[in-house]
């Protein structure tokens, strides 16, 4: 199964990708740079996702309004969506359960690779 990184930062997505290469969680990764090519990916693969890791801080559409669309297409809003991301705020980690309720969780920038790793374990098929 594929994981899906959607994040601006072209650095970030290759430090999450490596992260899940190395420790031989999938070698199957889909990126998105923002949340409008985010919902393009999704609509065109989401049988094949078993999780995405989403970043708040995206130009044209962010993290939370990506979110906001899942939870509207009940097909998507299943998907495991964990935030990976700096905005770390107890008020933005509400808002984002509060979007979603279901949301697999928040891992705040900068991580380590195990805490990562074990935040992700779980809904990998």
């Amino acid at each position: 199964m594929k994981i899906l990184i959607v994040d601006d930062s072209a650095l970030d997505r290759k430090l999450l990708s490596r992260i899940l290469i190395k420790s031989e969680v999938t070698q199957e990764i889909l990126e998105a740079v923002d949340g409008e090519k985010a919902l393009e990916v999704l609509a065109q693969n989401y049988k094949d996702i078993c999780l995405v890791l989403l970043d708040w801080q995206m130009p044209n559409m962010s993290g939370i309004e990506v979110l906001k669309g899942i939870v509207k297409i009940p097909i998507l809003a299943a998907l495991p969506i964990m935030m990976v991301t700096a905005s770390g705020s107890e008020e933005n980690k509400k808002l984002a359960r509060d979007v979603h309720p279901g949301l697999a969780g928040y891992i705040v920038k900068p991580y380590k690779s195990e805490a990562l790793l074990a935040a992700i374990k779980p809904y990998l098929k």
